[in-house]
């Protein structure tokens, strides 16, 4: 199970990379396109981290069991 959330960590830096790449591509233009990327991005980051937190307090719980 933890294998899976650490995929689900990956995937979510992976949407956060394409979208940087996209925001590099699209900057200077700050139509609505950027800013869908710029908000993919910001999302797919904090997902990171909050999946990642989540997965250790769940190895956490599992250990104390």
């Amino acid at each position: 199970m933890s294998k899976a959330f650490r995929l689900v960590e990956i995937l979510w830096l992976v949407v956060a990379a394409t979208s940087a790449f996209e925001v590099y591509d699209l900057w200077g233009t700050f139509d609505t396109k950027f800013w869908v990327f710029v908000g993919f991005m910001v999302f797919g980051v904090f997902m990171f981290f909050f999946r990642k937190k989540q997965r250790q307090k769940f190895e956490e719980r599992n250990k104390n069991i």
